[in-house]
């Protein structure tokens, strides 16, 4: 009897657990569906004003903050 009712205590919590679970997840999927128009001019917006003060970097051609740049194509 002890077990039967230990088991249905566990189908109880883990249902509430499942569902609690499913509703977060959903909220935060629409969430981020509203959201994400806004992140992409946002960051459209960064990436743009980056490379407009930045002509090195939309060529390719990358900075080195610390330590020596050495191809790796020269490397036999």
């Amino acid at each position: 009897m002890k077990n039967i009712i230990a088991g249905v205590i566990a189908l109880v919590i883990g249902f509430f657990a499942l569902t609690f679970a499913t509703v977060m997840g959903l909220t935060m999927a629409l969430v981020a569906l509203i959201a994400q128009p806004f992140l992409k001019r946002k960051l459209a917006k960064q990436y743009a004003t980056f490379y407009a003060g930045n002509p090195e970097a939309s060529s390719g051609q990358g900075r080195v903050i610390e330590g020596e740049y050495e191809p790796v194509q020269n490397h036999k």
